[in-house]
């Protein structure tokens, strides 16, 4: 699907990126997306479909809304505007071996400590088999920005440093108008 709407699958650091909202390294180390708060049920149901305080699998409370999958674009997105960065669907990510593809950002099954499968952080992260197919599993489109030209210019001003002149290999110089052109 990713190559036939000209995109591809994300990249481990660019997932990280996108999750941390560009702050990667010591300034950005929260556990979720609301905060260090892993025991506030309420508040992580405001950002993240996840496996409510039941046990698994047959009591989930729904605290967020949702038994299984939410809609994208229920929660709110991050600084840089990225939906469903953690919890509802783990997300396919390019690299990895047949046999265990990677997945980031946890799914609807996962709790918030962990105590049910996995603790749905931001650097969530595990491995599947390619050929999984199951409801808490998906995938994000990803595309490089377009390269931005950077152009280098210098004001060169007359008055200072003179006019300007381009010498050629037998030591004759023409001078280049610039003042009144």
């Amino acid at each position: 699907y990713c190559k036939w709407v000209g995109k591809r699958l994300p990249g481990e650091w660019e997932y990280e990126a996108a999750v941390r909202a560009k702050n990667i390294g010591p300034s950005n180390r929260t556990m979720y997306a609301w905060g260090d708060d892993d025991s506030d049920w309420e508040l992580a149901g405001k950002y993240a479909n996840l496996w409510g305080p039941g046990s698994f699998p047959f009591e989930n409370d729904a605290f967020d809304g949702y038994k299984a999958t939410s809609p994208v674009k229920h929660y709110p997105p991050n600084s840089l505007g990225f939906y469903d960065m953690t919890g509802n669907v783990w997300e396919w990510m390019r690299g990895g071996k047949h046999k265990a593809r990677i997945v980031r950002g946890a799914s609807f099954v996962d709790s918030l400590d962990g105590s049910i499968n996995h603790a749905a952080t931001l650097g969530a992260r595990s491995t599947i088999h390619a050929t999984t197919t199951t409801a808490n599993v998906g995938f994000r489109c990803a595309k490089a920005p377009k390269r931005r030209t950077e152009y280098h210019h210098v004001d060169h001003d007359e008055a200072i440093h003179g006019q300007l002149a381009v010498e050629d290999q037998f030591g004759r110089r023409d001078f280049i108008p610039q003042m009144g052109w």
